[in-house]
């Protein structure tokens, strides 16, 4: 038997233990309408464009939807920290480093509002890795 016979055969055998499982399904994501993702891929989205504003307008009028309003909130919290990255990098032009940190802040604003969208879109919870939490969740204990 050749090589290539010895592969074919081996592939014809199915066991249940070598299956390639599915990809996991968060519970969230079985139980959240397009809906609510796509309102929340907005509030992240729109701060490329708008800064907080975008997220905070989300925040208010999704007052009563948990997860949207959570992920606003984050949103929200990732987009005052760029705010007062740019406030610094403004300042700091003065000596000549505040323009390179302007510049870094804007292309990592872009970059981490792009996957937070992606991950929010698919219906995982998204937290920013570089954020400060200023606008806590009013919910949690």
């Amino acid at each position: 038997m050749n090589d290539s016979q010895q592969i074919h055969d081996d592939s014809s055998a199915t066991t249940t233990d070598t299956a390639i499982p599915r990809r996991m399904v968060s519970v969230e994501e079985e139980t959240l309408t397009s809906d609510q993702r796509l309102i929340a891929m907005f509030a992240h989205l729109l701060g490329i464009v708008s800064g907080p504003l975008g997220a905070f307008v989300i925040l208010l009028v999704k007052k009563g939807d948990a997860w949207v309003e959570s992920q606003a909130r984050e949103a929200l919290n990732f987009q005052i920290t760029v705010l007062l990255v740019w406030l610094c990098g403004s300042v700091l032009t003065l000596i000549l480093i505040g323009g390179f940190i302007i510049v870094i802040a804007t292309v990592l604003n872009v970059v981490f509002c792009v996957i937070a969208a992606a991950h929010v879109h698919s219906g995982e919870s998204y937290r920013y890795p570089l954020s400060l939490r200023l606008i806590s969740d009013p919910h949690a204990s």
